[in-house]
């Protein structure tokens, strides 16, 4: 039966149901764990580390085995129950920024506060989607996925190579070479985590050198956006404010994965002849069409 992180603390010590969490995290999102993996994100001794994981055996019996090649261990996926619930959201915030306990416990806030819960975002993700693609990210192999795209009317199976996770105002992407059977649609794409109809992890099929992250040109090239605000605007005052102008100009620096995203989210116009609702205008168009995988930019 799994429990809440509070449930855990009345049976543990505080500290040891934090890596108790920690081991049950990692089993199933990353899919295995190592002894040093605690020893580096607790900073504790290898006994202690060796305990946790026993301890954690005797609560999930069925959760893991050895891997005695690699020495770590692993997810049994037939039969794992996690230990404690834990929301998907968070799963992917300790991914993007570490592993937190605060965020498993329920405290009072020191001012009057409030948040929109991400569950209530248009986000709806599939646990064990995100699943497959946190764990083949962390193993460097492929998914099968289905993939309801809003752009292609390819909605067939894809084999897909994920590279890297990435969140948009709460909603969460993914980066990853689609080996898709037309030799032109093949390449590094952003795929939105909420559009996956179904995805299976396949730890066999590994990557070509040229599907590999390092391969990826535009994760690793930044783009700077020049930036004004749009001629048509009727709030440019509150908007400069807003968003930190200063004599109407700003320049944002992103990756060139990301020029779509920003593109739209911020409502740059980038003189593509399109009609649309624009709170920015690019002025560097003309230097950044000059950049091959800045295309995206301008669709």
């Amino acid at each position: 039966m799994t429990s809440t992180f509070e449930n855990l603390v009345e049976n543990e010590s505080l500290s040891q149901a934090e890596r108790l969490a920690f081991i049950d995290f990692r089993l199933r999102y990353l899919g295995e764990i190592a002894r040093s993996d605690l020893i580096d994100e607790f900073k504790i001794g290898q006994a202690t580390a060796s305990n946790d994981l026993k301890r954690y055996k005797v609560l999930r019996p069925e959760n893991t085995d050895r891997n005695n090649t690699s020495r770590t261990t692993i997810a049994m996926d037939s039969s794992f129950s996690p230990l404690i619930g834990l929301n998907v959201h968070t799963a992917l915030n300790f991914i993007l920024h570490g592993f937190c306990r605060n965020e498993l416990l329920t405290r009072p806030s020191y001012l009057p506060a409030g948040s929109i819960d991400a569950l209530m975002t248009t986000d709806t993700l599939q646990e064990e989607n995100v699943v497959a693609i946190t764990r083949a990210i962390h193993s460097q192999s492929g998914i099968q996925c289905c993939y309801l795209s809003s752009s292609s009317e390819n909605h067939d199976e894809r084999l897909l190579f994920p590279t890297a996770i990435f969140v948009d105002r709460g909603h969460w992407y993914f980066r990853a070479y689609d080996r898709n059977t037309k030799a032109e649609s093949c390449g590094f794409k952003n795929f939105k985590m909420a559009r996956i109809k179904s995805a299976i992890q396949l730890p066999r099929d590994k990557p070509a050198f040229h599907e590999c992250m390092s391969q990826d040109e535009a994760w690793h090239t930044l783009l700077p956006l020049q930036l004004a605000i749009h001629s048509e605007c009727q709030n440019k005052s509150s908007l400069a404010k807003e968003f930190g102008f200063v004599d109407g100009k700003k320049t944002l620096v992103c990756k060139a994965a990301f020029a779509y995203i920003v593109k739209k989210s911020w409502h740059i116009d980038v003189g593509d002849g399109g009609n649309s609702f624009y709170h920015f205008t690019l002025e560097n168009s003309e230097s950044l069409r000059q950049i091959k995988c800045a295309d995206n930019l301008f669709r």
